[in-house]
C-alpha cells in the first residue's frame, strides 16, 4: 500500500536532518547558507499538491570550489491566528479568472505573512541527489461498474450548480483561455486549463 502524503513528508523531513547532519560531519558549512548565491542545476523534484519543490543547485566556497546542495521550499500551511491580519494587511488583489459566482485572484502578502520554508542539505553528495528526484507514481485503474455504483452516485448527490461548465460552452465566460474545441454536435468537446493550475507548471 502507498504512503499518504503526509506519512511520506514526515519520513522525507526525518531523512533531511538525519541528511543535514551527515553533510555537516564531512565538511561543516559556517554561518548562513548563501542562498543568494546559488546557483540552480536542476529541479528535482516538485509538487503542486503539496506546494513544494526540490532544487540542485551549487554554491562557489570560500576557495573558489563549488559544492552541491539541495534546496526545498515548501508554502506553509496558514495559521489560523493570522487570516484576519492577512486579509487586511495584503498589498494587492488581482482577479484572474471570473465565472458565474466563481472567481481567481491572485493575493499579494507582505514578506512577514509569506513566509516559505526552506529545508537545506549542504554540502550534499550523489546520494542526497538521487533521493530527492521524481519518483514513480501509481494509477488505480476504475472499472465501469465502479464509477456507476460509487463515483456516479457521489457526484449526482453533491447537487452543485454546474452554471459554470454551461457558461464556457456558450463562451459566456473564459473564452479567452480555451485551448481546443471540437465542434462536433455529438462527440464534440471544449478543453480549458483547471483553475489550479497555474498554466506554469509543465508537470
Amino acid at each position: 500500500m502507498a504512503e499518504s502524503p503526509a506519512l511520506k513528508r514526515k519520513c522525507e523531513e526525518k531523512e533531511e536532518e538525519n541528511g543535514s547532519a551527515a553533510s555537516q560531519n564531512e565538511e561543516p558549512a559556517p554561518g548562513n547558507f548563501p542562498l543568494a548565491e546559488l546557483s540552480v542545476m536542476k529541479v528535482l523534484r516538485e509538487s503542486a499538491r503539496e506546494k513544494t519543490i526540490f532544487l540542485h543547485g551549487r554554491v562557489n566556497g570560500a576557495s573558489g570550489d563549488k559544492a552541491d546542495a539541495v534546496v526545498i521550499l515548501e508554502k506553509i500551511p496558514f495559521q489560523e491566528e493570522n487570516i484576519t491580519e492577512l486579509l487586511k494587511k495584503h498589498t494587492g488583489l488581482q482577479l484572474q479568472v471570473s465565472n458565474d459566482i466563481y472567481s481567481t485572484y491572485h493575493l499579494f502578502l507582505p514578506p512577514e505573512l509569506n513566509e516559505i520554508k526552506t529545508t537545506v542539505v549542504y554540502p550534499a553528495t550523489e546520494k542526497h541527489l538521487q533521493k530527492y528526484l521524481s519518483r514513480s507514481v501509481y494509477l488505480i485503474q476504475e472499472t465501469g461498474e465502479d464509477y456507476k455504483t460509487i463515483t456516479l452516485p457521489f457526484i449526482e448527490s453533491q447537487s452543485i450548480s454546474i452554471q459554470w461548465v454551461y457558461n464556457i460552452l456558450e463562451k459566456k465566460a473564459e473564452a479567452d483561455r480555451i485551448v481546443y474545441e471540437n465542434p462536433d454536435p455529438i462527440d464534440g468537446f471544449v478543453l480549458i486549463p483547471d483553475f489550479k493550475w497555474n498554466q506554469k507548471q509543465l508537470e
